[in-house]
């Protein structure tokens, strides 16, 4: 994968997409109901962007990784932490000496069987608060915390606020348009940099 990768360009677009279903809105406060429902779909739809966004990333760093060790035999950061993460998942029906000697005797069954589970993790995600982040790319090697906190944290606001707007019906709300704008473009901006978190951890051998 390289970078930026595809995934990080198409969200840029989807977000410029859903900015559509905002034309008409007071962006210092919303005047009438129709402006606060389509701000609330503006929010849903930049959520979905941005979820899919992170989804997308992690199951083809997966994909990758798995694809350089059948081609090459390349062991990356990113396929022993895929497997590591099975490796976990395990513990509770499995000896540790049975998951060794498993692992041991087939890396690329392992592997396969190791990025199964992962694609039905990110399958059955649904959001981008904390928990959803860190699901997603730590079994790719690559710790939210560690790339940007503040993008961590800015991303759970935002999963935070989907999740009010997604489960409770209320028309009026206190959210503005410029408000939520400028936090898009902090996390659009910002994200990247787990872009590039996964591509490096797909570049990294484990000798």
């Amino acid at each position: 994968m390289k970078f930026p990768t595809p995934h990080y360009r198409a969200l840029a677009t989807s977000i410029r997409k859903a900015k559509l279903i905002t034309g008409g809105i007071n962006k210092l406060g919303c005047q009438t109901d129709l402006q606060h429902l389509k701000l609330q779909s503006y929010i849903l739809l930049c959520h979905s962007a941005l979820e899919q966004y992170i989804e997308d990333l992690g199951l083809s760093a997966a994909q990758a990784a798995r694809s350089a060790y059948a081609s090459s035999g390349v062991i990356t950061k990113t396929l022993v932490a895929l497997i590591s993460s099975k490796l976990v998942s395990d513990l509770p029906e499995k000896s540790k000496y049975k998951l060794t000697s498993e692992l041991a005797s087939n890396i690329e069954e392992f592997s396969k069987e190791a990025f199964n589970r992962y694609r039905d993790v990110v399958l059955s995600n649904n959001g981008i608060v904390e928990r959803d982040q860190n699901s997603i790319l730590l079994p790719i090697g690559v710790d939210p915390a560690s790339v940007d906190l503040v993008l961590k944290n800015n991303l759970h606001s935002f999963g935070a606020k989907r999740g009010d707007v997604a489960h409770k019906f209320k028309v009026q709300r206190t959210d503005t348009l410029t408000a939520i704008d400028t936090d898009l473009a902090t996390i659009v901006g910002g994200i990247i940099a787990y872009d590039q978190a996964v591509c490096e951890a797909l570049k990294s051998r484990m000798r």
